[in-house]
C-alpha cells in the first residue's frame, strides 16, 4: 500500500512539473506570473493541410509582458520555432497591445490576456510523426521585472485523411477574435437630429435603387391614371405609409432582439439566409412576369368584378406598404450605414425613431403620388400604349434582380473562394499585426447581396487603376465577404461602429488611426483617401 501511494505521488508530481508535455493536445505551462497555453487546430497532421497554432498568455493580476514594440524600456516577447525538416511557419501576429506608463516611461504590452497566432505548413513528404517545438521568452514586470521562458514540444501523428478542427480550437479561436480587432477610439457621436435627417434621406434614396424604382414607377403611373377622390387618395397614402413604417419597426425589433440574445447581425441579415434569398428571387420573377402580362394574380381583397370596398382599399394600401419593405431588402442606399450604425449604441428612445425616419423617407414618394395625383397627371402623357411598353421596359431590371438573387443563392450554397491576386480573405489577426507594424491596410466589407458593393467593385475596386494605386502605396487589401453569416466580420463591423455594408476602412500605415471612405466609391474618391 505505501508503494502504491508513493507511485501515485510520483505520477502526479511528474504530470505537474514535467517540461515539456509531449502528449496533451492542449498544453499549459505556468509560472507565478504568467500562464501559457498551446493550442493546435487539428489533433493530427495532414501533409497537404496547413495547421493553425495559437498561444494564449494569461497574466497574474498586476503583471504584464511586452509586445513586439515594447517602447522605451522592455524586451519583446519572442517565439522561436523548431520544426521538422521541410516544415515552414507563417506568423499571423499578435493580439492588440496596450500602453503602460511608469515614472513617465511609456511601454507597450499585455496586462491581462494576449494571443499569438501562426500557421504551420507541413512538408508533403513528412514522417510518420511530426514533432513541433516552440520556445517562448518574455519579460514579466510588476514592481520588478523577471525574465522567463518555457518550451512546448508536441508530437502529432501524421494522417492520410484531412482533419477537422478540434472543439477546443473553435472555442479558443472565438475567444481570441475580439483581442485581435484593432482598438477603436470613441469618436464624438453626431447629434440625434442629424442622424434622423440622414436616415430620412437614406429612405428616400432607397426608392431610386434598381430593384425598387421600376415597381415604384409603375405604381405611381397607374395611380395617376385613376379617378381622383380626395378623401380616398389621402387615406390610401396614409395607410401605405403606415404599412411601410410598421414593417420597418418590426424589422428593427427583430434586429434588436437577436442582438440582445448575442447574435452579431446587422441590416440585411435576412439575406444571409438561402431560404429568404430563394423566396425573394421567386417573388421578383413573378413581379417581372406580371409586368410582362404573362402572369395575373387576382387580388384576394377584390370581388369578381375586380372592385374593392373602401375598407379593402385601405387594407390593400397597408399591405402594399408592408410588402414594399420586403421588396426593398436587397437594396441598401447611401446614408443608411451611418444611421443604422448609430443604432449600435443608441438607447431605445433613439433606436426606434431612426427606423421610423427611414420608413417615412422610404414611404414619401409613393405617399406624395397618392396625395397629389393631379400634379403627376400634368407631367405624364395621357394613358395609352406607351404605358404597356414602359411596363415591359421596367420589367427588365426586375428580371435582372431575380437573376442576381439566384446568383447570390448559388454562391451561398457553393461559396466562392477569393481568387484575386491582390485581395486576401479578411483576418482580424493579420490586420492587427500589419497595423501594428505600420503597414497600410484597406478593408472591403462586402457581400454578394449588397448591390452598392457590387457597383463599387465594378466602377472602382476591381479596376487596373485601383490595383496600381494599391501596389504603388504598398497597401495590403483585405476583403471581408459577409454573403453568409460570419461572426468575425460582424464583430469587426461593430468595432467600427457599423452593422451594415458597404464599409471601406483604410489604415495609412503611419498610425493606428483609420479612415472610413464614403459608401459610394469612385476612382477619384479612392485616390483622395489612399494617396
Amino acid at each position: 500500500m505505501p508503494k502504491f501511494k508513493l507511485a501515485a505521488l510520483l505520477f502526479i508530481f511528474s504530470v505537474l512539473f514535467a517540461v515539456p508535455n509531449s502528449f496533451a493536445l492542449v498544453q499549459e505551462q505556468l509560472t507565478d506570473k504568467v500562464k501559457v497555453s498551446f493550442h493546435t487546430q487539428y489533433d493530427a497532421v495532414h501533409p497537404n493541410q496547413n495547421l493553425g497554432v495559437l498561444l494564449k498568455f494569461k497574466m497574474a493580476p498586476g503583471w504584464h509582458i511586452f509586445s513586439q514594440n515594447p517602447g522605451e524600456i522592455g524586451m519583446p516577447t519572442k517565439v522561436e520555432w523548431k520544426l521538422p525538416l521541410g516544415y515552414e511557419v507563417s506568423e499571423l501576429g499578435w493580439s492588440r497591445d496596450e500602453e503602460f506608463k511608469s515614472d513617465d516611461i511609456i511601454q507597450r504590452g499585455y496586462g491581462d490576456t494576449a494571443y499569438y497566432q501562426a500557421i504551420i505548413h507541413p512538408d508533403t513528404t513528412t514522417l510518420e510523426r511530426a514533432e513541433l517545438e516552440v520556445k517562448i521568452k518574455w519579460l514579466a514586470c510588476c514592481d520588478e521585472c523577471v525574465p522567463e521562458q518555457r518550451t512546448f514540444v508536441l508530437k502529432l501523428p501524421v494522417s492520410a485523411m484531412e482533419q477537422l478542427p478540434t472543439s477546443d480550437w473553435n472555442i479558443t479561436l472565438k475567444e481570441a477574435e475580439s483581442w485581435f480587432l484593432p482598438e477603436v477610439e470613441t469618436l464624438p457621436q453626431p447629434s440625434l437630429w442629424l442622424v434622423l435627417l440622414t436616415a430620412f434621406a437614406g429612405g428616400v434614396i432607397m426608392n431610386a435603387m434598381p430593384c425598387i424604382f421600376p415597381i415604384l414607377a409603375i405604381k405611381v403611373i397607374s395611380l395617376s391614371q385613376t379617378s381622383y377622390n380626395k378623401k380616398k387618395n389621402r387615406m390610401e397614402a396614409l395607410f401605405y405609409t403606415l404599412g411601410v413604417v410598421v414593417s420597418f419597426l418590426i424589422a428593427a425589433t427583430i434586429l434588436l432582439l437577436l442582438r440582445q440574445n448575442g447574435e452579431n447581425i446587422g441590416w440585411g441579415f435576412q439575406l444571409q439566409s438561402p431560404w429568404f434569398v430563394a423566396a425573394m428571387a421567386v417573388l421578383f420573377l413573378i413581379i417581372g412576369l406580371m409586368l410582362f402580362d404573362l402572369v395575373s394574380i387576382p387580388n384576394p381583397l377584390a370581388n369578381k368584378a375586380g372592385r374593392m370596398s373602401f375598407r379593402n382599399h385601405l387594407i390593400n394600401s397597408f399591405m402594399t406598404g408592408f410588402l414594399a419593405v420586403l421588396i426593398a431588402s436587397p437594396c441598401t442606399a447611401p446614408f443608411m450605414g451611418i444611421a443604422i450604425g448609430y443604432t449600435l449604441s443608441a438607447p431605445v428612445y433613439a433606436y426606434y425613431p431612426i427606423f421610423l425616419a427611414l420608413g417615412l423617407g422610404y414611404a414619401l414618394p409613393f405617399a406624395l403620388a397618392g396625395l397629389f395625383p393631379k400634379a403627376i397627371h400634368k407631367i405624364l402623357p395621357k394613358p395609352g400604349k406607351w404605358m404597356d411598353i414602359l411596363k415591359k421596359i421596367f420589367a427588365i431590371p426586375v428580371f435582372l434582380t431575380a437573376l442576381w438573387l439566384s446568383w447570390i443563392l448559388y454562391h451561398q450554397i457553393k461559396p466562392e473562394q477569393i481568387s484575386e491576386v491582390n485581395w486576401r480573405p479578411y483576418n482580424a489577426a493579420e490586420v492587427s499585426s500589419l497595423v501594428e507594424n505600420q503597414k497600410p491596410v484597406f478593408i472591403d466589407f462586402t457581400a454578394k447581396w449588397c448591390l452598392t458593393c457590387l457597383m463599387n467593385k465594378r466602377s472602382t475596386l476591381e479596376t487596373s487603376d485601383f490595383a496600381a494605386l494599391a501596389s504603388e502605396k504598398g497597401i495590403v487589401l483585405f476583403r471581408a465577404d459577409w454573403t453568409n453569416n460570419d461572426q468575425m466580420i460582424a464583430k469587426a463591423l461593430e468595432s467600427y461602429g457599423r452593422n451594415s455594408i458597404p464599409l471601406y476602412v483604410y489604415y495609412d500605415g503611419k498610425s493606428s488611426d483609420y479612415k472610413i471612405l464614403p459608401q459610394i466609391l469612385t476612382p477619384g474618391i479612392t485616390q483622395k483617401y489612399l494617396r
